[in-house]
């Protein structure tokens, strides 16, 4: 059920993308987009959360600064920063930093607990990054320095998306948390917007979808709606899966959003980037398997004080793999 939401979610995500670059060729610029995008969800969630909690509110209070960081890093960050990427660079390159997030998460883990991932988890990570690198196909792409910062700054911010998802432990709804802290960005992003940081350009000219001439605001709202369902199912999914099983799946968007490019935009995609899909899927498939390998390898500590001597020895044992 985890990995089947988490799908809706990529799939869901796949679609803003090309919603997206459509606003973008009617003159809009990434700050009234990004808040466009985060305001209106937070508005169409609102009405659901209200019923859900009812009388509820303080369960909210009692996770105050985690529901704040959530709104901050995880909805502005990760939106505002990768569309200031793609200001500066191609797309693809912003993308493929963008989706390093997963790579960073494995090594965070690995740092703070000390325990090797597996084996086919290296080797998912590798099948994934060459995957990733047949899709985008970044050859003869000009790299621009600050757009690689604002790239892997919001790789950070989705590494961390997956991670504080992951351990969340809040006694409400996760649309709750998805609303609130989308208005929490949108603000963030309105006030970064007012003051100048990043220009504010927006238009009312109808936008062109594969040749077919549609009014901005229902270009807008399908991304509204796209964009609340996919954070919704993304909570929800990586509750299931966990952080790092969900930031590889979500690697699955750039296929999906290749399709759906080629439906909405015309851009037809090329026999390459289906064989970088597969590389992508494989890296999932051998991730997931990885991660079921540790989660039956039981590592047990005793600690054995002698009184002669007051040594402590450690006793590792693993338990074998069931037939």
């Amino acid at each position: 059920m985890g990995l089947l939401i988490t799908l809706v979610s990529c799939f869901l995500f796949a679609i803003c993308a090309p919603l997206g670059k459509l606003m973008y060729a009617g003159d809009w610029t990434p700050g009234p987009v990004t808040f466009v995008r985060l305001a209106g969800s937070c508005l169409l969630l609102a009405i659901p959360m209200f019923i859900q909690m009812r009388g509820r509110w303080r369960e909210v209070w009692q996770v105050r600064w985690y529901v704040l960081t959530y709104g901050v890093v995880c909805m502005a960050g990760v939106q505002l920063l990768f569309f200031l990427a793609v200001e500066r660079m191609s797309p693809p390159i912003a993308l493929l930093l963008e989706m390093t997030a997963p790579l960073m998460i494995v090594l965070w883990v690995w740092a703070s607990t000390r325990f090797r991932p597996s084996t086919l988890t290296f080797i998912g990570i590798v099948a994934a990054a060459v995957g990733l690198l047949i899709i985008l196909d970044p050859r003869g792409s000009s790299v621009d320095l600050l757009g690689v910062f604002y790239a892997l700054s919001a790789a950070v911010c989705l590494a961390a998306f997956f991670v504080m998802s992951a351990k969340a432990d809040l006694s409400f709804p996760s649309v709750t948390l998805i609303c609130i802290t989308m208005g929490i960005g949108a603000v963030v992003v309105a006030l970064i917007t007012a003051v100048g940081i990043i220009p504010a350009g927006m238009t009312t000219q109808d936008l062109d979808a594969g040749g077919v001439l549609l009014p901005w605001w229902v270009v807008a709202l399908a991304l509204l709606l796209c964009t609340g369902g996919a954070y919704t199912t993304a909570v929800v999914g990586v509750r299931y899966v966990g952080s790092t099983i969900s930031s590889f799946l979500n690697l699955v968007e750039v296929p999906m959003s290749v399709v759906m490019a080629w439906i909405l935009l015309g851009d037809l995609p090329v026999a390459v980037q289906a064989i970088g899909g597969v590389f992508v899927l494989l890296g999932v498939v051998f991730v997931k398997l990885g991660e079921n390998r540790q989660e039956r390898r039981r590592v047990i500590a005793r600690t054995n004080v002698h009184p002669e001597t007051a040594e402590m020895h450690l006793v590792v044992e693993e338990e074998a793999p069931e037939d």
